[in-house]
């Protein structure tokens, strides 16, 4: 992200964060090759995020979908805050010069403040796109693959364990029988949760694996070229 972007969304970060409130979290997401963390946050205590927090599990499948390519924002999508409350989230893609993905602004709602309009605000993460809204402009729970989401990490570290041991756990092999076709296809849905878009992920994700980091390049480059 260029300097005068990171500061001018820096600014409205802050600028947002006292106009809606304390039931809001307001963070911007810098993204570089290797690194997608919070730059600026403003009421980080409703999820428990702080500087230097990745992104949530479902924004990482998004990116690494390159949804953003068609999409400008995700609109009105659950996640679940570090202490298990749910939030109704909202991301805005910031994009560079030449269209090209260069951080998030995220802003998230904390429903469980009020307790006789949270069922009526879950219900609007979960609706359906209503007609005559313009394609292309917003996504909901529904075109999200709404599902049960883990809480949103707070450091890169659990980022990955969280993703990296729901996949693998959820795998009717173990680890220790694995083929390499089985292992190709693990790498691939870490790959599509955007699990390889954390810092260290590679390194992580071999040891798991029990693999060396040489495979897990290896596997991944394989899966580029597969869907290039």
């Amino acid at each position: 992200m260029e300097k005068e972007m990171r500061r001018h969304y820096s600014l409205l970060v802050d600028f947002l964060g006292h106009i809606l409130g304390q039931d809001y979290e307001v963070a911007l997401h810098e993204l570089n090759d290797d690194s997608n963390e919070i730059i600026a946050i403003y009421n980080g205590e409703l999820t428990g995020r702080h500087l230097g927090s990745p992104l949530s599990n479902k924004m990482l499948e998004f990116v690494a979908s390159r949804l953003y390519e068609t999409k400008d924002y995700v609109l009105r999508f659950e996640t679940v805050s570090a202490n298990g409350k749910k939030m109704c989230s909202n991301s805005m893609f910031i994009k560079g010069r030449n269209g090209e993905l260069a951080g998030l602004l995220c802003i998230n709602f904390d429903a469980s403040r009020y307790e006789e309009l949270s069922a009526r605000i879950m219900d609007l993460c979960g609706g359906a796109l209503k007609p005559g809204v313009p394609s292309g402009t917003r996504l909901i729970a529904e075109d999200a693959e709404a599902s049960a989401e883990m809480p949103v990490p707070t450091s890169i570290a659990g980022a990955t364990a969280s993703i990296v041991s729901n996949v693998i756990n959820n795998y009717p092999v173990s680890v220790d029988r694995l083929t390499q076709d089985e292992k190709m296809e693990i790498m691939d849905t870490l790959n599509r949760k955007g699990v390889f878009l954390l810092k260290g992920s590679v390194s992580y994700v071999a040891k798991e694996l029990h693999s060396s980091e040489a495979s897990i390049y290896r596997y991944l480059g394989k899966l580029n070229n597969r869907n290039q």
